[in-house]
């Protein structure tokens, strides 16, 4: 009888030191964590490499008791693939319980903002850098599966880019995300919201070329109405556009961002976008224009003027009727 007494307590003791030890490798690992750890867990990832990560990773004090954790809750196979992103507050705070839910749940969707004026290579390294997509996926897309999208999203038309449909607002996806979901869901959005306005256009491109042009150049609303205005007139009277922008988006590679200064050699680039080399518009829109720059577009204003330029410091737009008198305000803003 005492035997068995002892033989009881004794495997008490035991059992209570093991659970104890257990529940201790379920807390938050101790390693300290300074920096936003990123993972990405594959479709085809097993458990077992699963595991092996979150500890490469120091997520977890004990690959074995994540295991056991994982198969006694049956959560083990349940993991959901995807790109899982834990700040520094988190990690102190992430247990093996917790973190299972997380890895159940899945990856939290990532709000991505377009501005407007960005550009498909701005955009697709947005997308880049917040772990949706692998770096060109979105530049791809556009250059080898357009023709297969136009058979979906018919008002594409002539279009030889995705540049100028990429429509600019906040979207929202999930890491790692399927590149050409992410594009069927940004064209989608410019089909909700800027289709409507443009329906009953001719050329939806050429819309969306001036629309991209007037994006870059002018800041003012009111005042891009008196460019588009100006930019038809050019148009019909066969005159160059002369657009700044477009010999920025050939010097930079279809980027804004972070481009030096125009020099003259610039402006003599031989290419389709060159608006001072080749009169009428070029071959494609430059940027991604918002709703209100669209509307500019199709509700431009006649005035009498034909040339135009920013002032460096106030962002005005400086309006001429002459060659003439342009000339001298180039002299007055510009030099």
């Amino acid at each position: 009888m005492r035997l068995s007494t002892i033989s009881i307590i004794s495997s008490l003791i035991i059992t209570g030191t093991i659970t104890a030890i257990f529940i201790y490798q379920l807390q938050p690992p101790l390693a300290d964590q300074r920096a936003e750890i990123s993972i990405d867990v594959p479709q085809k990832l097993s458990f077992t490499e699963i595991s092996e990560k979150l500890d490469q990773f120091g997520l977890i004090r004990s690959k074995m008791a994540f295991k056991i954790y994982s198969l006694i809750t049956g959560r083990a196979h349940r993991f959901k693939p995807g790109k899982y992103f834990f700040p520094p507050a988190d990690k102190s705070e992430l247990s093996t319980p917790k973190l299972t839910k997380i890895l159940v749940r899945g990856p939290k969707e990532i709000p991505i903002i377009i501005y407007p004026g960005m550009t498909l290579k701005e955009i697709d390294e947005r997308l880049t850098n917040s772990g949706i997509i692998q770096k060109n996926e979105l530049i791809n897309i556009s250059n080898d599966k357009l023709n297969s999208l136009k058979d979906e999203y018919s008002f594409l038309g002539r279009a030889n880019l995705l540049e100028g449909f990429l429509f600019p607002d906040t979207y929202y996806f999930f890491p790692v995300t399927n590149p050409n979901l992410v594009v069927k869901k940004i064209l989608d959005n410019f089909e909700l919201k800027a289709l409507p306005f443009l329906k009953n256009n001719d050329n939806i491109l050429n819309t969306l070329i001036l629309a991209s042009l007037l994006e870059k150049e002018i800041p003012d609303n009111d005042e891009m109405k008196i460019v588009a205005g100006i930019l038809e007139k050019r148009l019909s009277a066969g005159m160059p556009l002369q657009i700044d922008a477009t010999i920025v988006y050939i010097k930079c590679n279809g980027r804004f961002s972070n481009c030096p200064a125009l020099s003259k050699k610039d402006y003599k680039i031989d290419s389709p976008y060159n608006t001072y080399f080749y009169p009428g518009m070029p071959i494609a829109p430059i940027s991604n224009p918002s709703l209100e720059t669209i509307r500019a577009v199709m509700e431009p204003i006649k005035t009498d003027y034909w040339y135009y330029l920013s002032d460096p410091e106030t962002k005005k737009t400086i309006f001429s009727k002459t060659l003439e008198e342009h000339n001298k305000n180039r002299v007055l803003y510009l030099q």
